[in-house]
């Protein structure tokens, strides 16, 4: 394991529901641990969706081993979320976890904007 590539500080999140004031139930985007790890693109593609190309970036997040991640679980770096496909147990030794994600980037007028919000 290289400690020196893992400078990136990435949160884990998951989706908790809360009931709020008049009793209603709505979803909350919660942030569960933050912890150091190493960001690498993987590759790009673009596929088509409903009737529009969708570009999508696929990475590999590595991290310490943290018990309780699950791939129901969102990754926030810095302004940017991405979607867990896989959570890798790098020789089942609980030292490290590769975990491989994708970011969808959504293009707007204006420019490009990173990642969906969810």
């Amino acid at each position: 394991m290289d400690i020196g590539r893992m400078n990136k500080r990435v949160t884990f999140c998951r989706y908790s529901e809360k009931t709020g004031t008049l009793l209603q139930t709505e979803q909350i985007l919660e942030e569960i641990k933050t912890v150091w790890a190493g960001v690498e693109p993987m590759r790009g593609r673009e596929y088509q969706e409903a009737q529009r190309v969708r570009p999508e970036l696929t990475y590999k997040i590595t991290t310490r081993y943290h018990k309780g991640i699950t791939p129901d679980m969102f990754i926030k770096f810095k302004d940017r979320y991405f979607n867990i496909i896989s959570i890798i147990n790098v020789r089942e030794r609980n030292e490290m976890l590769e975990i491989i994600c994708t970011e969808k980037i959504i293009k707007k007028q204006e420019g490009v904007s990173h990642g969906d919000r969810f």
